[in-house]
């Protein structure tokens, strides 16, 4: 059992209005520590090099880090990430609040 994550990502398909749950690697896990690391692998898989910033191809991920919603201090972040528009690199963006607990409560 994995307490450090849910072991699913939800993953809402805009252009075609699918959504399907798909079970996560828990080597991934292991590896990159779920939220930045973990959005980073996930990009690096998905999107092709030459995919525009606004193409349905590029993904917009938003996830919680490994620690988000235990009494750890500090660790309430939701991390989101994508190809950037301005500079057609990988960029993320980090928040802070209740969203990324409760997006890992929600399973």
């Amino acid at each position: 059992m994995r307490y450090a994550e849910t072991g699913y990502n939800l993953e809402v398909d805009l252009t075609r209005g699918n959504i399907e749950v798909v079970q996560t690697d828990p080597r991934d896990t292991e590896l990159y520590l779920g939220g930045l690391g973990t959005n980073a692998k996930i990009i690096w898989d998905r999107v092709p090099p030459e995919v525009e910033p606004f193409s349905p191809d590029n993904l917009l991920i938003f996830s919680a880090g490994l620690l988000c919603g235990t009494p750890a201090t500090g660790c309430n972040r939701t991390i989101v990430t994508s190809i950037s528009p301005q500079t057609r690199l990988f960029a993320y963006s980090m928040m802070g609040g209740f969203w990324a607990p409760e997006l890992k409560h929600a399973g």
